[in-house]
Parts: C-alpha cells; structure tokens; sequence
C-alpha cells in the first residue's frame, strides 16, 4: 500500500515526469540550455514581488524536478518520502487516487488504452478480487458475473459483444474494445434486459488505466460458445 501511495504520489507532484527520455534531450548541452532557459524565464524578485517570486520558485523547483526524472533519475528513499508528505499537505488521499483513476470520458480512455499493452492474466486477477483495484479495494465481478441468474455470465463475454450487442443499430459504430470500456465504466449506458443484478457505476474511480487494460484484455480472451444470452 506504501508504495503505491507514493507512486500516485509522485505523479499527482510532478506530472507527465518520470519517462526517460532518449537522444539529444538528455545530453550535457541540451541539459544546461533547459536550466538556464527555466532560470531565465522563472526569475525571482522577491523585495518587490515576494508572492510571484515564491510562485516561480516552487515552480522551478518542480520543473528541475521533472527534466531530471525524465532523464532518468531515480529518487532515493528520504527524497520519495519527502515529496509525499509534500503532496499529503495540500491534496487529500481520495484526490490522489481518484487522479490516477480512469474516470468516464470514453474517448480519452479509449486513447489512453493506446499507449498500454494489456495483460489477460492480471486481468483475471483483478476480476476475481485476488489483486487490489486502485486505493486498495477488491472487484466486485465475479461476484455477480458467475451468477446467471444475476448478471451475464463472464464465459462467452467477447462472443456476446461480437455476435449480440454490436449487431444491434445503437452500436453501429461500437469496436469491441469501445462495448467494452463502456459496459465497465459507464454501465447504465446499456442495461442487459432479464437480469436481476445492476452494476454499480464506481469502476471509473477503481481502475487505473492499465489495470482497465488488464481487465478488457481478459473480457477478450472469453470466447466461449454462447450459452445464454
């Protein structure tokens, strides 16, 4: 749980920080012509304008911050812990999470999805509760999903989508992965008729988004014969 709190974070701290980057960036010239541009254009005066100068400060501190994670510097352990207890002082644990959280935008988490690869067997933990979701809760999936007479069953899901739900006119225009990510994030945008259960709408604030990757992945791989509808 530590860790990841101070995963999250870091990137609640410095965000779009910490992907090393690779060429002429991170070169000793390019390097020293980034500082002193940040210096040049953050500058302090702080007899006459102690507030912006304080501003520029903290500014450039994460800038300074951000160019040497994005080369490819490791924190040590006292520097890690102070960024959290930095970060703890003005942002809540519930905003820390739900800023690593996918939220509902299907577009953007669609292009997000882009960037990561998938992993089915994660996936399959996350749905069965045997790995935490986003701030340390279980999935509640397999729960309903292994009870028919609740919700669809989980075998099959991809043939469902592929053979039913997109041969319906409302997603005519739906890829599989979109149905998907839908049916997850946003549950009440298609209600499946004849069952008892109802799925919550909480999952946009659970799942970070690989662990969406890692569950869509695994929804994929069920392509079982039809059973039930």
């Amino acid at each position: 749980m530590r860790i990841m709190l101070l995963t999250i974070a870091l990137v609640a701290l410095l965000a779009g920080g910490g992907q090393a980057q690779e060429g002429e960036a991170c070169e000793a010239d390019a390097l020293s012509r980034q500082q002193g541009a940040f210096a040049a254009y953050l500058a302090f005066d702080f007899a006459n304008d102690a507030e912006q100068s304080l501003a520029n400060l903290f500014r450039l501190g994460a800038l300074y911050q951000t160019l040497a994670l994005d080369c490819g510097y490791q924190p040590n352990e006292v520097e890690i812990d102070r960024m959290l207890e930095q970060t703890m002082r003005f942002v809540s644990l519930d905003d820390l999470i739900l800023a690593q959280a996918v939220g509902t935008d299907l577009d953007a988490i669609l292009d997000e999805l882009e960037t990561v690869y998938g992993d089915p067997l994660n996936g399959q933990l996350l749905y069965n509760g045997l790995t935490p979701a986003l701030g340390g809760g279980e999935l509640g999936c397999a729960g309903c999903h292994e009870n028919e007479a609740v919700a669809p069953l989980t075998a099959g899901t991809w043939t469902r989508v592929d053979e039913i739900r997109l041969a319906r006119p409302a997603f005519a225009d739906y890829s599989h992965r979109r149905f998907l990510v839908e049916s997850i994030v946003r549950p009440m945008a298609y209600i499946t008729p004849d069952y008892a259960g109802m799925m919550p709408e909480i999952y946009g604030r659970q799942l970070t988004t690989q662990q969406l990757a890692d569950l869509v992945a695994f929804l994929e791989s069920q392509d079982q014969l039809l059973g039930s509808p």
